[in-house]
């Protein structure tokens, strides 16, 4: 290659950069006319020169202030660029023409090489418009001005790669954590306020219900649930019982607890000393032996009861406590004034503002009460009746139960059944078309228990005979009865309730002497029949219900208690007996009871 050849390169340089002179131009123009290569050459230069002054200008993405220097002074940075871009390929060239050829001019080899170098600049055009930065890091020529701005050029670029992993602060949603779990804290603490309500299952227990007579709820809280005989009581409950109902609460020691109808008591405690509040109705109590230094506490809105051992019953009103002891001794504590006074047996005070707390003796001895509470009625009992006739006897639940079956389990004069029963029914009903208005005495089945003590009475002492009982069914075909002097004919006395009325008869006469509807189905009554020598009351419920004169003319009497049938009824039914009380009164309480 000659000398032109070599040094149309520099003058392409100097030309697409704008150094070069007029003279430089046409003597660059006359050998570019004469020789292809160069020409070829020239072009390839020029098209790359272009596309160099196309590419975009590139923003920093931080904020570094070095970064905004380079693009105030952009034109010129894209100049030394150029520049050392030029230098390149023209070094490249001249490494290429001092190649020895095998003959002539290399113009194929200079011809070819233009369209492989083009095609790569253009297939790197995006990745440099990307990172323009890339080639500065490699300046080999020596020239002054390109190290200096392309140190900075490569700072420039290679600083927005750095912070390009604090994307990840994105990663920092800590915040919708705090924000996400404040709300569970709440929910949670919700659901400890509705846990907390099962906390009381933790109390201890302080006694278990015996026996359930009616409607009878236990309050817990807000909670108030139907009470079931073998159900445990837990400290802090309250008891209530409806009208005509009963409980009964039984303490691990054997203190036993009646709450009567219509009464409420509440705070059962156990530890230090048994508790309770009776805020309505009646109680009684049989309470066992307690350990020195933790008596047994009733209290009330007047009135502190505190007992060691005995059996009482305490009443409340609005404005008054009655306390009765019958054994035993009890020292009760008016609030109003915390006055106190030991109650023995025997003997009731009444504590309420203005009035004495003096004891006063009750105005009736107890000669008899039975509670049922043993599994067999004591010795002080006598069983009568036939068995084999359907109507069994047997102590449940702290009461005495007569049921009597739909029918006997044979029929009248069978092998098992006694022929003189069997003939006593034969004539009994014959031509009878009314069992009902049969005397209790020709009723064909019943059963009976009967006392062996007698108790003795007169004008002076009444006997006053007060009995709890419960009825399944109202049946006029089957009677209920207390009677005094049971089937001695002109000289007993009975109170029967048949259906729903209760009537008074004399053994052996053949219509009651009185008798009045008083129904009470599955419900729990207290009958009273008080008798002097010549007066007789029959009470139901506290109601003074009928007072005449009798003509008995006995001294004594036994008690007995039982029911009759006729041979077949509806239904299987029962009557209880509960809390059997005999006293011997005085005659001013018994006018009392008859006005």
């Amino acid at each position: 290659m000659d000398m032109d050849c070599r040094t149309s390169a520099d003058l392409i340089a100097r030309s697409l950069s704008g150094n070069a002179s007029t003279q430089d131009d046409a003597q660059l123009r006359g050998h570019l006319a004469s020789c292809p290569a160069c020409a070829d050459l020239e072009r390839g230069l020029s098209a790359t020169w272009s596309l160099l002054g196309r590419l975009p200008a590139v923003a920093s993405k931080t904020l570094v202030p070095s970064v905004a220097r380079p693009f105030t002074r952009r034109r010129r940075v894209w100049a030394v660029a150029a520049a050392a871009a030029a230098i390149l390929v023209l070094a490249a060239i001249a490494v290429r023409l001092r190649t020895p050829q095998g003959s002539g001019t290399p113009q194929a080899p200079v011809a070819q090489q233009p369209p492989d170098v083009l095609p790569k600049e253009e297939r790197q055009e995006s990745a440099q418009v990307q990172e323009p930065p890339a080639p500065l890091e490699k300046p080999q020529v020596p020239a002054p001005v390109a190290p200096g701005p392309a140190a900075p050029e490569t700072k420039t670029v290679q600083a927005p790669e750095s912070p390009a992993p604090k994307p990840a602060t994105p990663e920092t949603p800590a915040r919708p954590d705090p924000v996400a779990k404040s709300a569970p804290p709440e929910t949670r603490a919700e659901e400890k306020r509705v846990v907390a309500p099962a906390a009381p299952a933790a109390l201890p227990v302080v006694a278990t219900i015996g026996r359930v007579e009616g409607d009878v709820l236990v309050l817990s809280g807000s909670l108030r649930l139907a009470v079931k005989a073998g159900q445990k009581l837990e400290a802090g409950a309250s008891l209530e019982t409806a009208k005509g109902s009963q409980v009964e609460v039984l303490f691990d020691d054997g203190t036993r607890v009646v709450l009567e109808a219509d009464s409420l008591a509440d705070s059962f405690q156990a530890e230090g000393g048994k508790r309770l509040t009776l805020k309505r109705g009646l109680l009684r109590a049989r309470i066992a032996k307690q350990p020195a230094g933790e008596p047994m506490i009733f209290m009330t809105a007047t009135a502190e009861a505190r007992v060691l051992g005995t059996r009482l019953s305490l009443s409340v009103t609005p404005t008054a406590t009655r306390l009765e002891v019958r054994e035993g001794k009890v020292r009760i504590t008016r609030r109003d004034d915390n006055a106190s006074v030991d109650v023995s047996a025997d003997h009731f005070v009444v504590a309420g503002k203005g009035q004495s707390l003096a004891p006063k003796p009750l105005p009736a001895k107890l000669a008899l009460h039975e509670t049922f509470d043993l599994p067999r009625w004591g010795g002080g009992w006598l069983q009568g009746g036939e068995a084999n006739l359907g109507i069994r006897l047997a102590v449940e639940n702290g009461s005495l139960s007569v049921k009597t079956l739909q029918k006997p389990a044979q029929d009248l004069g069978g092998g098992k059944m006694p022929s003189d029963a069997a003939e006593l029914a034969r004539k009994t009903l014959q031509n009878v078309n009314n069992v009902a208005s049969l005397s209790r005495k020709d009723w064909p089945r019943s059963a009976w228990l009967e006392t062996r003590q007698l108790f003795a009475f007169s004008n002076e002492v009444p006997i006053r005979i007060r009995i709890r009982d419960w009825n399944s069914h109202l049946d006029p075909d089957r009677i209920v009865w207390i009677a005094l002097n049971h089937g001695v004919a002109g000289q007993g006395l009975s109170l029967e309730r048949r259906g729903d009325s209760l009537q008074l008869w004399v053994e052996g006469s053949p219509a009651p002497v009185w008798k009045k509807d008083a129904a009470a189905p599955q419900e729990w009554e207290t009958v009273e029949l008080w008798l002097s020598k010549d007066q007789v009351v029959v009470r139901r419920n506290d109601e003074t219900l009928y007072a005449g004169t009798h003509s008995l003319k006995i001294k004594t009497a036994t008690l007995s208690l039982g029911s009759n049938a006729k041979m077949e009824l509806s239904q299987d039914e029962e009557v209880r007996f509960d809390d059997v009380d005999v006293f011997l009164t005085t005659r001013a309480e018994l006018e009392e009871v008859a006005r």
